[in-house]
């Protein structure tokens, strides 16, 4: 027997884990590319920034960040030093407005994963619980008269389900609370890099 094959035993239950499984891959593999092109860009970018700030240079500096039309940090950066030109009060509150926002773009799609982490066990029980109830169905019509063998095929077919849906819940929820942990590590960094901005503006006026 191929694995497909005996998947393909669990019934249509087995049908629907596969389709979210799928999903929760596409979430996953997207994420994480995301979560890659969000990295803090190397102390190259962060000196260069600085620079142009203690140089007075503010549209040398959202051209930097522009250069990272994907990055938070840099779309951060570029909307506090273009506030900073008004008031240090005016780049404090872009810069925490875009922060969160930014925040908000790396969660996307996450409430999905968690839903499908949540849904998918209890999927396979229902598979488990219904096929549990045609094998009984089953013996009841023979009067009785059970098949050892039969009814030992029918229960791990039932038990398929089961095991197809705490596959994918685990599978899940291991990739969505490591995505969660990086982007609270990222919104930390992000943070403290838009506080020392905020400081060294302050220090200047």
């Amino acid at each position: 027997m191929t694995l497909i094959s005996i998947a393909a035993k669990g019934g249509w239950l087995m049908l629907v884990l596969l389709i979210i499984s799928i999903i929760a891959i596409a979430i996953i593999i997207e994420r994480l590319v995301k979560m890659k092109k969000a990295a803090i860009p190397n102390d190259r970018f962060l000196n260069d920034i600085k620079e142009c700030m203690d140089n007075g240079q503010a549209e040398k500096g959202i051209k930097i960040c522009a250069s990272y039309p994907e990055n938070p940090l840099a779309n951060v950066l570029a909307k506090g030093i273009d506030a900073s030109t008004i008031s240090v009060e005016e780049a404090e509150r872009v810069i925490d407005t875009t922060a969160k926002s930014e925040v908000h773009k790396l969660e996307k799609n996450l409430g999905g994963l968690a839903t499908i982490a949540a849904i998918a066990p209890l999927i396979g029980f229902l598979g488990t619980v219904t096929g549990m109830v045609k094998v009984f169905m089953n013996i009841e019509m023979t009067g009785g008269g059970v098949d050892i063998s039969l009814l030992a095929q029918g229960i791990w077919e039932a038990l398929l389900t089961t095991v197809g849906g705490l596959t994918v819940g685990i599978i899940a929820i291991l990739f969505y609370n490591y995505i969660v942990g990086r982007i609270e590590n990222l919104a930390r960094e992000i943070e403290d890099f838009t506080n020392h901005f905020l400081l060294d503006i302050r220090r200047k006026r």
